[in-house]
């Protein structure tokens, strides 16, 4: 198997190298800083959409189950089935799905205080 590991400036620049890329509705102001797409040839490609607010970074990212042992809240959400706010090293982490038949979505940020409007976003995704 090919290994791929790209990096693009813009999304049309991504979609047109790996196809559509279903990003979240970003509040104003915050624009894509970069798009990375990673694809070992045998688990499940990881993309990472990186959005920048001023000094501030949101990354989304679309991949199989990352962290299963960390420290996790389970969310009561009535509108997504499988979400989770987890608490990492370095940051923290909004982790949904809606069926085992979708891949795992996910918001990472360095404040503890976005973990409600990320959830927003994820229920509007």
């Amino acid at each position: 198997m090919i290994e791929t590991h790209s990096k693009f400036d813009n999304l049309t620049q991504a979609e047109a190298e790996i196809g559509e890329i279903e990003t979240p509705d970003m509040p104003e102001g915050y624009n894509i800083k970069k798009i990375t797409f990673d694809d070992d040839g045998f688990t499940h490609f990881v993309t990472r959409v990186i959005y920048e607010k001023e000094d501030k970074d949101i990354t989304f990212m679309i991949a199989s189950s990352w962290f299963s042992s960390s420290l996790a809240e389970v969310i009561d959400s009535k509108i997504i089935n499988d979400i989770t706010w987890i608490t990492n090293e370095d940051n923290f982490v909004l982790k949904w799905r809606n069926s085992n038949q979708e891949s795992y979505k996910y918001f990472f940020t360095k404040n503890e205080k976005d973990k409600q409007w990320l959830i927003a976003l994820a229920e509007k995704y």
